[in-house]
């Protein structure tokens, strides 16, 4: 499972980095429409985002040493 979440993480992380770049290349030349190429970037970047909230690791409680 840490495993596939790691794939997750990566896999988001990658997505959210080309998404930044095609709104930055978008926001410079407006005509080339990249932000109009990168739907299946998006989709796979929520895709990751809502496996890794359902996968999320448990939090564990700490205790205070008196």
């Amino acid at each position: 499972m840490n495993m596939f979440r790691g794939f997750l993480l990566h896999i988001g992380v990658i997505c959210s980095f080309v998404c930044i770049a095609a709104k930055v290349l978008d926001w410079y030349n407006p005509y080339m429409d990249f932000t109009g190429h990168i739907g299946s970037m998006q989709l796979a970047l929520y895709f990751a985002v809502i496996m890794l909230a359902f996968i999320k690791k448990p939090q564990k409680k700490f205790h205070k040493k008196r």
